[in-house]
């Protein structure tokens, strides 16, 4: 009951955040409110691998292939904070900040949606992966990592043909053979180090939810 509680609540936090973005969020910044919605989709197709606990369900892989597909859109929000640039922060060469309220708006938009996103669905996905390992390698405890891995690096290239490239998921579905064609001819050194540093980066983060859990979790045992 209490995971059904938290889903509705997360759902009702996002309908509010889309209201929110499609009233306020103006040129230059009302991309936020695709990026958004498409960053939503993997957070809701994680609440639905979350019915079930069997390897042999045809449900659990048909939604874990559309979830991975989905994925890196939410940690794709992450790049958007360049867009940050676009705000014009400073008082001309002084390094000073402005308080012009418009700014911190846009700025407090950007924000919200990128860590929501992002820290929500890395959440699902350090869940996952330990399922993941239960389901399938329940005798190599720390395999769960493997899996984390092995995202954090499959997203980042997902990120990399969404920001360089401008393919999107439904890509894979609509044009295949381009999308493939894409793929081959992408790899270079800059598209490698991009990969490996945004890899580092999701890493981190998920390193860091990691650890908030386990430290909620010995907070829980200790009361």
């Amino acid at each position: 009951m209490h995971k059904v509680t938290i889903n509705w609540q997360i759902r009702f936090f996002f309908l509010i955040l889309m209201i929110f973005l499609l009233l306020f969020a103006k040129s230059p910044f009302n991309f936020l409110i695709l990026n958004t919605i498409l960053g939503y989709i993997p957070i809701e197709l994680g609440f639905h691998l979350q019915r079930t606990n069997s390897s042999k369900s045809l449900f659990f892989w048909l939604v874990t292939i559309i979830w991975l597909l989905f994925y890196p859109n939410a940690p794709y929000l992450l790049t958007d904070l360049f867009h940050l640039a676009l705000l014009n922060p400073h008082i001309g060469n002084s390094g000073l900040l402005k308080s012009d309220p418009t700014i911190w708006f846009n700025f407090s938009l950007l924000l919200t949606s990128a860590l929501s996103c992002t820290l929500i669905a890395m959440n699902q996905m350090i869940d996952f992966s330990i399922r993941l390992q239960k389901l399938l390698l329940p005798k190599l405890r720390f395999s769960a990592w493997g899996f984390i891995v092995v995202m954090c690096l499959l997203s980042s290239i997902g990120i990399y043909m969404g920001r360089f490239l401008r393919i999107h998921s439904l890509y894979i579905l609509l044009t295949p053979t381009w999308f493939t064609h894409q793929i081959l001819t992408m790899w270079s050194m800059n598209m490698v180090k991009f990969t490996i540093l945004l890899t580092i980066c999701q890493l981190v983060i998920c390193w860091l939810l990691y650890t908030i859990r386990y430290q909620a979790q010995n907070a829980t045992r200790l009361r």
